[in-house]
């Protein structure tokens, strides 16, 4: 099929028949909301009177807070997720509520904005009884305006995600950077805490060194080594991040182990901790940072997020897919699609070349 094929709701504006309402539903988790920031923004740019609704899971939803293209914002969590003091018929009872709310309304359109089949976004789109589903092509389900292979436009995710504008329109705005907005307030206690963390101010850089897969990670003696370097001036401080969530296998010590000794080999008051409980306090966090070191994940597309110029290192992963789509980068990626084979001397060059351009106004 071919974006030609696509008549129904393409051809909404050019009758003259107003887009009131527009739903988008992506239930993945945080680098696939922060690629899907620009067709959010696309849709407003195109329909600036439409209302947008985005519906997410909860683990997502820290993405999207203060996005001023999002109209109405509605949560669900994934009984996995649920708390300790949760219990799945519960977390299924707050489902059936905000599925209840959402059908009080009438949706011109409904992107399921995941670029591949994803047969619970549309499940989720049924118990929302919204109608002109857009979606990537399901076999053994029908939506009303399927997306084949050859439909999706570009290399990277936010590309193929914000293709789907395309059936909604025959002329979209240019794909847009990737952004997450930060309060006035969260900006300040960020940097109340970082000022309390050194005696005195100088140039802040990141360190992120979790990874959920071994090929994205790096050793805690080379980032040692690293920050050591970075330490050669004396204006650099330097932040360490790292993930509360652990790491995918269940043997793992953790990246709270690995932080404990790394700042041992340190050793410097111009190296701090930055602990971290959700992802709004991370994003503050990095957003004290001039340039950050990281893994391919989560944290690389939240950076991507403040436009920041980053250091990645990418294992085995698809760079083309996945790389971060706004800010600065350099991918350090080898062969044998091992981080650990990557040289601190490959890094610091990098970071180097990085910091050495200016950024663009």
């Amino acid at each position: 099929m071919s974006f030609s094929a696509l008549t129904d709701v393409r051809k909404l504006p050019q009758l003259g028949i107003s887009m009131k309402n527009i739903l988008v539903i992506r239930r993945d988790n945080i680098g696939d909301m922060v690629c899907t920031t620009p067709l959010l923004e696309g849709l407003k740019k195109a329909f600036p009177e439409a209302t947008l609704t985005l519906l997410v899971n909860k683990i997502a939803e820290d993405v999207v807070i203060h996005n001023p293209h999002v109209d109405r914002l509605y949560v669900y969590k994934k009984a996995k997720h649920r708390g300790k003091n949760e219990t799945t018929l519960g977390v299924y009872w707050q489902r059936v509520k905000v599925m209840l709310a959402l059908r009080k309304t009438r949706f011109d359109a409904t992107i399921l904005a995941n670029p591949v089949p994803c047969k619970y976004s549309l499940r989720l789109a049924k118990m929302a009884g919204a109608g002109n589903v857009i979606g990537a092509a399901q076999a053994d389900a029908r939506l009303d305006h399927p997306f084949q292979k050859s439909d999706f436009r570009g290399n990277h995710q936010v590309e193929h995600t914000y293709s789907y504008l395309y059936a909604l329109t025959d002329a979209p705005p240019a794909v847009p950077a990737v952004n997450i907005y930060l309060s006035t307030a969260e900006r300040e206690a960020a940097g109340k805490r970082v000022g309390a963390l050194f005696s005195t101010p100088g140039k802040i850089f990141g360190v992120h060194i979790s990874s959920r897969s071994p090929k994205r990670r790096w050793s805690v003696e080379l980032y040692a080594a690293f920050i050591n370097k970075l330490l050669e001036d004396e204006q650099a401080r330097v932040l360490v991040f790292w993930s509360p969530q652990g790491t995918l296998d269940l043997n793992d010590k953790g990246d709270a182990a690995r932080t404990d000794e790394l700042m041992q080999l340190v050793n410097s008051p111009r190296v701090a901790r930055y602990p971290t409980a959700s992802v709004r306090e991370l994003v503050a966090g990095f957003d004290r940072c001039e340039q950050i070191l990281c893994s391919d994940g989560g944290q690389m597309h939240l950076a991507a997020g403040l436009h920041k110029k980053q250091v990645v290192f990418f294992g085995d992963t698809n760079a083309r897919l996945w790389h971060p789509w706004s800010g600065e980068y350099q991918i350090m990626q080898t062969a044998s699609g091992e981080c650990q084979d990557v040289s601190l001397e490959t890094v610091w060059e990098a970071w180097q070349q990085l910091s050495a351009k200016r950024v663009e106004v």
